[in-house]
């Protein structure tokens, strides 16, 4: 039996050693794929760990949390599948929703129902063509500036159509 866990007790610390948890001290992201100091046990600490992102979506995490595979086993080969920030994260979600966020608290929340919340300071939308928004009703609660020109098949003021509304029998031009 002592032969057995001799022969067994490297595979076993290897298995021990293929996931962990890390924390996040420095992250370069200059490379094609961002790369991560982490310090995983009280004195391990790993340098140019790779940090995989889902396809379409990156970011740049502050110091957080990480999960780390060893791949094939080997401590020398650590990449990191899970980044995370306990601290940030927003709280109190229904299920079924999901959001995209920032450090700095805003954020896009979808919903159900069909229902998409973006919380910000300042939205800016930068479109060469142009911006369409299809829907039978728009509400702006402020102040609209337009710089340009202004184009509408009709615009009602104060109950009165511009496109319905007569000058010739009073007057004049309104001033």
């Amino acid at each position: 039996m002592q032969g057995l866990n001799r022969i067994l007790s490297p595979i076993k610390r290897n298995l021990k050693l293929m996931i962990s948890r890390a924390v996040v001290s420095i992250v370069t992201d200059g490379l094609a794929r961002q790369n991560l100091q982490l310090r995983l046990q009280s004195d391990e600490v790993a340098d140019d760990v790779e940090r995989f992102q889902n396809y379409g979506f990156s970011s740049f995490p502050k110091a957080g949390e990480a999960i780390v595979v060893s791949v094939g086993g080997k401590r020398s080969h650590l990449v990191a599948i899970v980044v995370d920030d306990k601290g940030v994260r927003p709280t109190a979600l229904k299920s079924g929703d999901t959001v995209v966020y920032h450090a700095e608290g805003h954020q896009l929340l979808l919903t159900e129902n069909g229902e998409a919340i973006l919380t910000c300071k300042k939205f800016t939308v930068n479109a060469e063509q142009s911006v369409l928004f299809e829907t039978p009703q728009t509400h702006f609660s402020g102040d609209v500036d337009i710089v340009g020109t202004s184009t509408a098949a009709d615009h009602i003021s104060g109950g009165i159509s511009g496109k319905n509304h007569d000058h010739e029998k009073g007057p004049g031009k309104p001033v």
